[in-house]
């Protein structure tokens, strides 16, 4: 995506933690919310190489303590913001490929192993254009036609929360 004066201006926003805990607080889910300790949001390097070897520069990745089913635990939580102007029908699976490139950063750089698991992610597609969004939200969605349902277990699945200004 070509970065324009919007996702400088959106980056340079949420680099600061009271504006991502505003903007969770007030567009995700209550349930998604109540499960944060925004005291403890950490911005992390979204600057990394895909496994192919591709340069990937997320636009901005926090981490943030949770708590769910009664216990408290450093969790990486992390909050992808995908900055758009414009409606990507895309966006599925671009947002796929960026969460399995950010597990696998996260193992080349000892953060979790593939044997210990991957933390949880919320991906986030923060939507700025005039136009209604029309993409697709998940990218099973993108399947088609749709397959028998013996074969749905085995199809790819990543749902993506959109903010929608407008």
């Amino acid at each position: 995506m070509a970065t324009n004066h919007h996702d400088t201006g959106y980056k340079e926003l949420f680099s600061h933690p009271e504006f991502v805990e505003q903007l969770i607080e007030g567009f995700a889910p209550s349930e998604i919310a109540a499960l944060m300790d925004f005291s403890t949001l950490e911005q992390h390097n979204g600057h990394y190489i895909t496994p192919l070897y591709e340069e990937k520069i997320e636009d901005v990745v926090w981490s943030v303590n949770a708590t769910w089913e009664g216990i408290t635990q450093r969790v990486y939580l992390y909050i992808l913001l995908e900055f758009q102007s414009k409606v990507d029908l895309r966006m599925p699976l671009r947002m796929m490929h960026y969460v399995a490139s950010f597990h696998d950063h996260l193992i080349k750089n000892g953060v979790t192993t593939a044997k210990k698991g991957f933390p949880p992610v919320f991906p986030i597609v923060l939507y700025n254009g005039n136009q209604p969004w029309t993409a697709a939200e998940d990218v099973y969605e993108m399947v088609s036609p749709k397959p028998p349902s013996f074969l749905r277990a085995f199809q790819p699945h990543l749902r993506y929360y959109l903010v929608e200004e407008r």
